[in-house]
């Protein structure tokens, strides 16, 4: 028969620490994003804010003024080229970006 002693309570209780710990970290996955679809090529900055997951106002501002800059996009994958916007961030948010609008009044397509 083993006796539980003080030491081997203390490492247990230590361990129950950490569990519960690990447990309380908030984990975001793409199946839990709630919002609604926006067109990068025509969204304002405050319709991605509002409408987008884990579109912070600085990033919606940073992606409206590259479209200024560079124009309309072409491919979802410009947005990276945005400062701020990573590929994580966008395999979460790309079921909530649209793309229309592509080529303005000299497209033959």
């Amino acid at each position: 028969m083993r006796i539980i002693t003080l030491k081997s309570v203390r490492y247990l209780s230590v361990f129950f620490v950490i569990l519960f710990a690990i447990n309380a970290i908030p984990v975001f996955a793409e199946e839990d994003l709630i919002g609604l679809t926006v067109n990068v090529n025509t969204a304002t900055a405050e319709e991605f804010v509002e409408n987008v997951p884990l579109i912070t106002s600085e990033l919606a501002e940073n992606i409206v003024e590259y479209r200024e800059e560079a124009g309309d996009f072409q491919i979802i994958e410009e947005l990276l080229q945005v400062e701020g916007f990573d590929r994580s961030l966008l395999r979460k948010v790309v079921d909530f970006l649209l793309l229309e609008g592509i080529g303005g009044d000299e497209c033959t397509c």
